[in-house]
């Protein structure tokens, strides 16, 4: 596949607007889009098949308070094999997220193996939110204790699979995306734990209608506090909740789950973002 690529570079973002701006370019079906920081500010460059029009491209943009810096063709090569070079394995804890085109490769013996779609634009364990995500469902999961199991928000799907390679057997895993839901799907085939994980796409606070004992929602923090009271009421006494997709000067999340009775027992920051783990007495 050696089609010629146009890139586009977009600069003077902080952040949380640069993983923004991210998703918003895949939501306009552009073919990739990637974040780096450059003096302080972050960059997001943008690929795309065809020319890519900067007026257009800036009316998507016209919130945030950000600049063309290089708009051009790139040389052709072989852009399907250069993205399988760019999917390196991902190793958080005792896990190793890798692509599918690195199946039957050797995988390290003493790790817990993630399978990731090779041509998957996201759920690889690289963002700071998902990476953190996996790292507290190791070190907080306890397949023994916690019997009832909820992914709220689940987008690629990896947190549930790590949740169900943790021992978990009825995990729940949900998303309002129905793209989302076919890619978990997929995702949870490909990992052979389909037996313990039920996906499905939620329209709102549904999920909550039960109890739970863990619950992982890596989302956005207005949602987080905007279903605080059905999150909170879901979690079973003793019960655990991981909640992220908001940065480390972000208190607005942490302020809204004490105020209504939850207990902060950790918080990673990494890399600009939190993870909250939070528990109810």
């Amino acid at each position: 596949m050696t089609d010629q690529i146009f890139k586009c570079s977009l600069g003077n973002f902080n952040i949380k607007d640069a993983f923004d701006v991210m998703d918003l370019l895949f939501e306009k079906n552009y073919m990739s889009a990637s974040c780096l920081e450059m003096n302080g500010h972050w960059v997001v460059e943008a690929l795309h098949d065809e020319p890519i029009e900067e007026p257009k491209i800036l009316s998507y943009l016209k919130t945030y308070n950000c600049r063309i810096i290089e708009n051009k063709a790139l040389e052709s090569v072989d852009w399907l094999q250069k993205s399988f070079e760019n999917l390196k394995p991902v190793t958080v804890g005792e896990f190793f997220v890798y692509g599918s085109h690195l199946r039957g490769s050797k995988i390290p013996a003493h790790r817990i193996p993630i399978e990731i779609s090779s041509y998957m634009a996201f759920g690889s364990g690289e963002h700071p939110t998902t990476n953190r995500c996996i790292a507290a469902c190791y070190a907080f999961f306890d397949h023994l204790k916690y019997k009832n199991v909820l992914d709220f928000g689940c987008g690629s799907g990896i947190l549930s699979i790590a949740l169900a390679k943790l021992g978990g057997r009825n995990i729940i895993a949900c998303d309002n995306d129905p793209e989302a839901i076919r890619v978990s799907q997929e995702h949870i085939t490909l990992n052979k734990v389909a037996h313990r994980i039920s996906v499905f796409q939620n329209h709102g606070s549904e999920p909550f209608s039960k109890s739970y004992d863990f619950i992982v929602s890596n989302i956005l923090a207005e949602p987080l506090i905007a279903m605080s009271i059905p999150i909170s009421q879901a979690l079973s006494r003793n019960g655990i909740l991981i909640l992220s997709g908001f940065t480390s000067n972000d208190f607005s999340v942490i302020n809204r789950y004490t105020a209504i009775g939850l207990k902060q027992i950790h918080r990673y920051d990494y890399r600009g973002w939190a993870v909250l783990v939070l528990k109810k007495d």
